[in-house]
């Protein structure tokens, strides 16, 4: 599934995202987003919004968050 895909799903949701900012001069591992549904939140790879996401990692995401995962977008054996 790509990014941009999840995004537009997460947030039909009523999911809400936050961009953590790069420490300058530092590397710490890959950006990310934090979604937040209600008084869940997971964190989200912040990559280009046409990359493919690993299945593992949304699966953990909509796991994270309580949403139901055999409603995502597409065929069924994505995830």
């Amino acid at each position: 599934m790509e990014t941009a895909t999840l995004r537009r799903w997460l947030a039909a949701r009523g999911c809400t995202f936050h961009r953590h900012k790069r420490a300058v001069g530092k590397v710490h591992g890959i950006a990310s987003v934090t979604v937040r549904r209600g008084s869940r939140s997971t964190e989200l790879p912040a990559v280009g919004s046409r990359k493919r996401l690993d299945p593992n990692v949304v699966r953990k995401i909509v796991d994270d968050l309580a949403l139901p995962w055999a409603s995502l977008p597409g065929p069924s054996r994505r995830v």
